[in-house]
């Protein structure tokens, strides 16, 4: 019985024996890992995700984060993603390690280099270090891995030429080099890479014609050379070369020729992405015989002809991106077929006809932009069948008639883009009660009636834009409760109601134009929560009362309109410096001296207080104030726009544009260029992580990233755009202004593929201080004001003599000074204004020779130096006493018909100062007439502008 109870036990002991040997041997295999493992964490500067790396008596580092061990207890994985590790790997022991198969860092914030040391990691075969900020060059060494399989450093800041040895990896079959600053490797030298499913060297800066190497991959899955500079012709044996392709991208390039009809061999392919090269001929119709293609972009080429009729047979297509070609005719019917396809993008062509009824087959469909073509007709009825649609663009075309009641049957609506039709009638009643809406745009249309009263009721919305229209009544109640609304856009209509009554708070109000309607009251003080607030236009309304204190307050202010109102009082002063740029309250009835608040305004750009009734002298210091032209001016192009967008893979097309005018002209003139970089989205794929570190992430066909105020509301749509509804999306990219002058500002743009077109810009800076009460001399100072494009001093009370060095305002274009008592010479020194196409100097008392040359000689209108008694010379019939030309001998009946107009003159001068003698004690009549003087003055101004401005995108 014991002889069986110890034969019963023995196996036992045997087994723990095993166990704690196998333990200890454990233990001891892991002690040099473990101390590798502590060395590397104590060199990171962060790296509190790895509290767990402690050394212990009785413990292994197998049991630590991100940490795998084999059965000897070797280190066999390291697999830390998204653990917030922030140093470099230089500390790191990779002779340690010799059993490591998988190395997984990816999304964290490692810098400097990739040790050639990693080549001692030779049983590895999964190395991921996308996702961080390395940045040298990638080591050789790499090609000495015999095991490895997986290869991922994507989205670095990896520089140099890509390593040809990398070829030599014989068992490779997924390498990731894109989003870096990597440069052509030897092709020459590279050998067959027969093994490889899937490679990506996008967003790179590689050239040349189609990588040769790639046509012995003959097991090619996945390519993605976009965002590049390579070029030539697609290579008609693609489909020879890589038979088994499932995704093709080699957009962003500068491909050109016809888009090969040998890809209809690829028969296994699911997603082609061509856009935004310069790919010309048609839409090869053998393409729509793939029928396995879920994706297509052809987005941003010089695709010509139609739609093919048979692209109704790309039944399993989901994404469709034709945007930005010069395709005609009409859509074809049979994209009713396409019954899974959630996104077509066919904006910026000159597609005409009708909206075929067969669009509501497309029961998945979400997003459907059809912008700036030349579609006529009336919105089908049968969109309200598109259940599933989110998104809907229709503006710049010819659609006329109502919008169909059926519209508000889709309750996934979230964004409508209607503008620049030929709508009319009123919206639908119940439009908004059960879509949650956040962008809205029905601008240049002919609508009319009242909005409805459900179109905010879920409070989402934060964007309204229904300016230029024939709306009347009162604004829906539910906009006050919508504390995301970013920008809100009414002007041109006939809104009325009390201005008190139509907001709430919101925080998040970046754009206010309530201009030329009839909002009446008392300004709220509400309205100085807005501290978002940078563009605010009230003009041409009944508004009336004081000044409100806390407007200078508004630090993001940088353009105010309150023109043509009755506000009244004295101007506030302010002991902060704002970030106001273009102030304009002409027409009203402020008095007082001249406001000293302008004192703070460091930036201003434009200044317009005409109409009003200041009075006193022209201070000095206001040449100091607007000094600031030669700096600000460059952020007034931009302002208050800073947010961008990714989109439908279009890019800007090169080209360069003058403007002239006004800063609202020059505003809505950028408007209509900036948003030609791109087109729109279907959904957001990058994280928001990643933009806020500066990273490049995602394929930007998809992506979209808003920035500034806007963060909030993530959205296809630029404000830009259904501000004015003009143009497509603005892309995703950035801009930056270099100045060339005084006033002229070259805009670089960058679109998603880093191609830069330069914009040249003449922003409109002036001052309007016309019809006042100000007396005294003009400043001297003025004349430093070298970016000047208007200056506006009419019908005031100034004395003196104009300033001789009035010659420095070399952009000058208007010159008003009329209605004043300005005595002495006109400056030589004006003759040097070489771009003056406006002047006036009349009833002033001005004397001696008229300066010529230059632009003067373009003046033959002698009434623009009338009523100053003692000047002569051209372009008056009244001659100088040293003037070459001799003065006519007048006899006696022509002396007398000389001076009769003189005498007519003084009679009418007699009653006219009668007239204002009466009209100075009546507000009304005086507001009256400087607001119709300056209108008429506004409107030759314009055309003037129009005439030298021509812009083209």
């Amino acid at each position: 019985m014991q002889s069986q109870a110890s034969q019963m036990l023995l196996p036992k002991i045997l087994l723990y024996a095993s166990v704690l040997l196998l333990q200890c041997m454990a233990s001891a295999a892991s002690k040099p890992e473990e101390s590798a493992l502590f060395r590397w964490k104590n060199s990171l500067a962060d790296a509190n995700s790895l509290s767990s790396w402690s050394p212990a008596a009785n413990s292994t580092c197998c049991a630590w984060t991100g940490i795998t061990c084999n059965m000897a207890g070797h280190v066999i994985e390291l697999s830390l993603p998204d653990a917030t590790l922030k140093g470099q790997l230089d500390a790191f022991n990779f002779a340690a390690f010799p059993n490591l198969t998988k190395l997984n860092l990816n999304n964290n914030s490692l810098v400097g280099a990739i040790p050639s040391e990693i080549s001692m990691l030779y049983s590895l075969t999964s190395i991921d270090l996308g996702k961080n900020y390395l940045n040298q060059s990638i080591p050789p060494q790499l090609a000495e891995l015999p095991n490895l399989i997986y290869l991922c450093l994507h989205n670095n800041r990896l520089v140099g030429a890509i390593p040809y040895q990398l070829s030599n990896l014989h068992r490779i079959v997924h390498l990731n080099l894109g989003s870096n600053f990597l440069t052509n490797p030897d092709y020459s030298r590279m050998s067959p890479m027969r093994t490889l499913e899937f490679l990506s060297m996008s967003r790179n800066k590689l050239t040349g014609s189609f990588p040769r190497f790639i046509s012995n991959c003959t097991n090619m899955v996945y390519l993605d050379l976009s965002h590049n500079a390579f070029y030539g012709t697609i290579p008609d044996k693609l489909a020879d070369m890589t038979p088994n392709l499932k995704y093709l991208n080699l957009s962003e390039n500068s491909f050109s020729g016809i888009i090969p009809r040998s890809l209809v061999y690829l028969k296994k392919l699911q997603e082609l992405r061509l856009a935004s090269n310069t790919l010309t001929g048609g839409i090869p119709e053998m393409l729509t015989a793939i029928s396995g293609l879920r994706v297509l972009r052809l987005g941003n080429n010089l695709l010509t002809g139609s739609i093919p009729m048979s692209i109704g047979n790309l039944t399993n297509l989901q994404i469709l991106g034709i945007s930005l070609n010069d395709l005609t005719a009409s859509i074809p019917s049979s994209i009713g077929n396409m019954k899974l396809l959630q996104a077509m993008h066919l904006s910026k062509n000159n597609l005409n006809g009708m909206i075929p009824p067969e669009i509501s087959n497309m029961a998945s469909l979400q997003v459907l932009f059809l912008q700036e073509n030349q579609l006529k007709g009336k919105i089908p009825l049968e969109i309200g069948n598109l259940t599933a649609l989110q998104k809907l663009d229709l503006r710049n075309n010819q659609l006329e008639g109502e919008l169909p009641a059926t519209i508000s049957s889709l309750q996934n609506l979230s964004y409508i883009a209607l503008g620049s039709n030929r709508l009319t009638g009123a919206l639908p009643p119940d439009l908004g009660s059960k879509q949650p809406l956040v962008i809205i745009g029905f601008a240049n249309n002919s609508f009319s009636g009242e909005l409805p009263r459900g179109i905010c009721r879920t409070f989402a919305l934060g964007l309204l834009a229904a300016n230029n229209n024939n709306f009347s009544g009162t604004l829906p109640s539910c906009i006050r409760n919508c504390s995301n609304l970013c920008a809100i856009r009414l002007a041109q209509n006939h809104f009325s109601g009390d201005i008190a009554q139509v907001l709430g708070v919101h925080p998040e109000l970046t754009v206010l134009d309530f201009s030329e309607n009839q909002w009446s009251g008392i300004l709220p003080p509400t309205f100085c929560l807005f501290s978002s607030l940078q563009i605010l236009d009230f003009s041409d309304n009944n508004l009336f009362g004081e000044f409100p204190n806390c407007w200078w307050d508004l630090k993001n202010l940088q353009y105010m309109d309150l023109s043509r109102n009755g506000f009244s009082g004295k101007l506030p002063i302010t002991r902060k410096h704002t970030s106001l740029k273009s102030l304009h309250l002409a027409n009203n009835l402020f008095s007082g001296g001249f406001p000293s608040a302008l004192k703070k305004f460091g930036h201003l750009i434009t200044l317009d207080l005409g109409g009003n009734k200041f009075y006193g002298i022209i201070p000095s210091w206001l040449d100091v104030t607007t000094s600031g032209i030669s700096c600000c001016v460059r952020t007034f192009a931009v302002h208050p726009w800073d947010s961008q967008w990714c989109g439908d893979s279009t890019r800007i097309r090169s080209g360069a544009v003058q403007i002239t005018g006004g800063p609202r002209r020059v505003a809505r003139v950028l408007e209509s260029v900036l948003p030609a970089l791109d087109g729109a989205v279907v959904a957001a794929s990058s994280s928001t992580s990643d933009e806020a570190r500066g990273r490049r992430t995602g394929d930007m066909d998809g992506t979209m990233a808003p920035t500034a105020s806007w963060t909030a509301h993530r959205s296809p749509e630029n404000p830009l755009e259904l501000l004015h509804e003009t143009t497509e999306v603005a892309g995703k990219g950035g801009f930056s202004i270099e100045r060339n002058g005084a006033n002229h500002l070259t805009l670089h743009v960058r679109s998603n593929n880093g191609q830069v077109m330069a914009l040249v810009t003449t922003l409109m800076t002036g001052i309007d201080l016309s019809c006042n009460f100000l007396f005294g001399d003009i400043p001297t100072a003025f004349s430093n004001l070298q970016g000047l494009l208007l200056l506006n001093l009419s019908r005031n009370h100034l004395s003196c003599g104009i300033p001789t060095d009035i010659g420095n305002l070399k952009f000058l274009e208007s010159l008003d000074l009329s209605w004043n008592q300005l005595s002495g010479p006109i400056p030589s020194s004006i003759s040097n204004l070489m771009f003056l196409s406006s002047l006036n100097l009349s009833n002033n008392h001005l004397s001696g020779k008229i300066p010529t040359g230059h632009q003067l000689q373009t003046f033959e209108d002698p009434s623009i130096y009338g009523h100053n008694a003692d000047l002569c010379g051209f372009p008056l019939s009244i001659a100088c006493s040293d003037d070459s030309r001799p003065a006519p001998k007048l006899n006696n009946k022509q002396k007398d018909i000389h001076w009769m107009p003189y005498w007519v003159v003084g009679g009418f001068i007699f009653g006219l100062w009668l007239c204002i003698g009466v009209l100075f004690f009546s507000d009304w009549c005086w507001t009256t007439i400087c607001y119709h003087v300056d209108r008429m003055q506004s409107m030759v101004m314009r055309k003037i502008a129009a005439s030298r401005a021509k812009p083209e995108i």
